[in-house]
């Protein structure tokens, strides 16, 4: 019977010390803080295409090619810019009688690029370029650059960490605790929206060219997270 009693308690013990451990050692507050900033967009992405569509594919082919290959060798002159090719596909174009079966008329291939570049004054002279040689305008994108927004990143990540503890130090000292502790934190950073612009270039090689604004982009961080300020016992009245 002693030994039962003596085996008992063993037992009877760990399993209070794991309850009293589960219990939380004090008051738990979930508390966030955000900091936004305004940024110039430093970098330009332009998307165009080129469309071409006809009875004879090796035609169309060649055609898109030769444009592709133009506008490549007019911006492979210009420094700090990066082109790269999106997308390219061929597809049949279908004619549909009544009463009929469905007959293939032609072909029709699409190729889009884009080109990307912090040198935002010479996006003019680029446009012209892209339309010239036959290509059409799909969307002008204003942005920051990754490079920007990084180092941006950082500077917020701590200036919203520091609001966080300043929010955290009024709370405890309202509810006169002497410390918290924090017992979670994260951080997540809001992306700005790019400025985009969407529209067909002007088919006139007289037209002026286009008078363009950069912009600007915010960019946020916010840290959220959970506090605990030891427990302490309140006057009902």
């Amino acid at each position: 019977m002693r030994n039962l009693l003596i085996l008992s308690i063993l037992f009877f013990v760990p399993a209070l010390a794991l309850a009293e451990n589960n219990q939380p050692a004090g008051t738990i507050i979930n508390l966030s803080a955000t900091e936004e900033i305004r940024l110039p967009n430093d970098e330009v992405a332009i998307s165009f295409r080129i469309e071409k569509e006809g009875a004879n594919a090796d035609k169309i082919r060649r055609y898109v090619n030769r444009v592709s290959e133009a506008i490549q060798r007019r911006l492979k002159k210009e420094s700090a810019v990066k082109l790269k090719t999106v997308s390219r596909n061929i597809q049949p174009v279908w004619k549909y009688p009544k009463h009929s079966q469905r007959i293939r008329t032609g072909w029709r291939m699409t190729q889009s690029g884009q080109v990307i570049s912090s040198k935002l004054d010479a996006v003019p002279k680029w446009l012209d370029t892209i339309e010239t040689e036959g290509a059409h305008l799909s969307s002008l994108q204003f942005r920051i650059s990754s490079n920007t927004s990084k180092k941006a990143r950082d500077k917020l990540r701590l200036k919203a960490i520091a609001s966080f503890r300043e929010q955290a130090i009024v709370i405890a000292k309202g509810l006169n605790a002497e410390h918290f502790r924090i017992i979670q934190l994260n951080a997540s950073s809001h992306l700005p929206q790019p400025v985009i612009h969407r529209a067909e270039m002007a088919k006139s090689a007289a037209a002026p060219p286009p008078s363009l604004s950069a912009g600007e982009s915010s960019l946020s961080i916010t840290v959220s997270g959970t506090i605990q300020v030891p427990y302490i016992d309140f006057p009902a009245k």
